[in-house]
């Protein structure tokens, strides 16, 4: 008979061996796990579709970023047995294009096809360098699109290095659409194989899965059609299940540019004869020579100028004196004097002389008697105040302006002792006491009011006695004016009170400044001297709550009311004009 134990083998011993198999998977390390599946599930994914390469792509191009930036040098010795070759090679052919380019130019450069060629650039509008093109190719591929066939995208673009770029799937839509059209409309199985625009003809290669379409500028030969289907099958070879299988990747195509490039093809005019060749060399050598000769003789003669330019801009400066000029091992070297006062050499050759060559300055003190630096010296020693200014005319320093009379007196000893100051002339100057004293004057004289009995247009006994002392301030007035080189003129100005039309107090009030006039006139205050006017009311003395324009005699109250009917003086000081 069995017992359990006999049984348990049978009833549960592969669920025993899967536990311990799992038992075992456990045991492992996660990271060997993960290695022992990863390969097949890599491939398995890959069959799928590309989930996993869009997946991974963002995560790959962040760690490659990284470590490029924390370590470049390593990322670039990784590179660098792949990048090494790629830019010698790109170098080596920039080199050939270069020299192949200048012995173009040199080929036109004095011949009767570069003056032609000039003239037609001109004429049509176009580049010298695009005619220069036309003119000496015979054809030239400029841009090659390699088309899918069944939607019309653009998989690959190439351009000559020239061209500028052209979005390639409006270029494709436009053919597919043009050769679908032609399809269509005419019913016939024949496909769009050249087209012409301009000075470029389209070539339009077909293939099983793609086109190969060539824009060429010039007449090609009919051999380029054989190259262009050798590259289309040469692309339908390399990616023909890439092509089958398209669904609007372009990135498997990338490699395709290296067998359209082969395609790129053009074809130059023989070259002129060796015997233009060497009369243009021959040309182009002797213009050389003479554009260097040119430019020798300039830099020359431009350097002699900045020479001489130094030389004068320093002989023309106030209180500097060059007594040598002279070049030493290709530098300037300029000798004299210079006053305290005068400018820095340096700074005049810099501020007069565009571009100056290498100077080295030997200047010695010493002082000038110029006029300028003896207005300077003069201006330094006597320090005028604010409004005064110096100048010096033959010899003599004349000051003008307003200063205090302590200032005009120690000028006037002090002047007499500076280098090249024969003399001091203080007649434009006025003393700012005097000038006070005389306003003060004024002051004291616009005070003063004449007063007037009730419609009188001449003084009572009492004011006329003051009249006395108005004529004694005008003439203390006048001369404190004298003496501050000013002139003073007297204002006399009449006033009435409200009482009468405005016409008659006008009147009144220019009688009554007549009146004055001539009783100061009378004192021997001088005529010229007065001025007499009638101002009618003396508004400033109504009171503001009279309504405007109102003449009453209510508007005027208390001690004002005769101050209403008075002259006052208003005093003009002026300064003396000088001859």
């Amino acid at each position: 008979m069995r017992t359990l134990e006999d049984l348990r083998p049978l009833l549960v011993g592969p669920e025993q061996r899967r536990i311990r198999r799992i038992e075992e998977r456990l045991d492992q390390s996660m990271a060997e796990m993960v290695a022992g599946v990863l390969p097949e599930a890599v491939i398995e994914s890959r069959k799928k579709g590309e989930a996993l390469t869009w997946a991974l792509e963002p995560l790959i191009t962040a760690a490659i970023h990284e470590r490029v930036r924390r370590d470049p040098g390593s990322f670039a010795d990784a590179i660098s047995p792949a990048m090494g070759p790629a830019i010698r090679r790109a170098v080596a052919c920039a080199l050939r294009a270069m020299i192949q380019r200048l012995n173009e130019a040199l080929a036109l450069g004095l011949s009767w096809e570069s003056l032609r060629w000039r003239l037609e650039a001109r004429r049509t509008g176009r580049s010298f360098a695009e005619v220069v093109l036309l003119r000496s190719m015979v054809y030239r591929t400029e841009q090659l699109f390699l088309v899918h066939r069944g939607t019309g995208i653009a998989l690959e673009h190439v351009t000559a290095e020239d061209i500028p770029y052209r979005d390639p799937d409006q270029v494709s839509a436009m053919l597919t659409a043009i050769d679908a059209f032609a399809h269509d409309a005419f019913r016939t199985d024949a496909r769009l194989e050249r087209f012409r625009v301009g000075d470029l003809t389209g070539w339009v290669e077909h293939g099983p899965s793609a086109l190969l379409v060539a824009i060429v500028r010039g007449a090609a030969p009919p051999a380029y059609g054989t190259v262009l289907c050798e590259t289309l099958e040469r692309v339908h070879l390399a990616y023909g299940d890439e092509l089958a299988g398209f669904r609007g990747d372009r990135t498997p195509f990338s490699g395709a540019r290296e067998l359209l490039s082969r395609s790129l093809q053009q074809q130059r005019k023989p070259a002129p004869g060796r015997g233009r060749a060497a009369l243009a060399a021959a040309a182009v050598l002797a213009a050389l020579a003479a554009t260097a000769l040119v430019f020798w003789v300039r830099a020359s003669w431009e350097d002699q100028r900045r020479f001489a330019g130094c030389v004068e801009a320093l002989r023309r400066e106030p209180g500097l004196l060059v007594t040598a000029a002279e070049r030493r091992e290709g530098q300037v070297v300029l000798t004299g004097v210079r006053d305290p006062l005068a400018a820095d050499p340096r700074a005049v050759i810099e501020r007069g002389v565009p571009a100056p060559p290498a100077v080295t300055l030997r200047f010695e003190p010493f002082y000038s008697l110029h006029p300028q630096i003896v207005e300077r010296r003069a201006a330094r020693a006597l320090e005028p105040p604010p409004g005064v200014s110096l100048a010096l005319r033959d010899g003599v320093l004349v000051a003008s302006g307003v200063a205090p009379e302590r200032w005009i007196e120690r000028a006037r000893w002090s002047a007499a002792v500076l280098p090249g100051v024969s003399g001091f002339d203080g007649e434009r100057l006025q003393a700012q006491e005097s000038i006070d004293r005389a306003r003060a004057a004024a002051r004291s004289l616009e005070e003063v009011e004449l007063l007037f009995p009730r419609g009188a247009a001449r003084l009572s006994s009492e004011q006329r006695a003051r009249v006395d002392e108005v004529a004694a301030a005008a003439e203390r007035l006048f001369a404190l004016a004298r003496e501050a080189g000013m002139t003073a003129e007297i204002r006399v100005i009449g006033y009435a009170d409200p009482v009468g039309s405005e016409a008659s107090n006008r009147a009144l009030s220019l009688a009554r400044a007549e009146h004055v006039a001539a009783e100061l006139g009378a004192r021997g205050v001088p005529a010229d001297r007065l001025r007499a006017s009638g101002a009618g009311l003396r508004r400033e003395l109504q009171s503001p709550s009279c309504p405007g324009g109102a003449a009453r005699t209510g508007c005027i109250a208390g001690a004002d009311e005769r101050r209403a009917r008075s002259v006052i003086f208003l005093v003009d000081l002026r300064a003396a004009s000088k001859e």
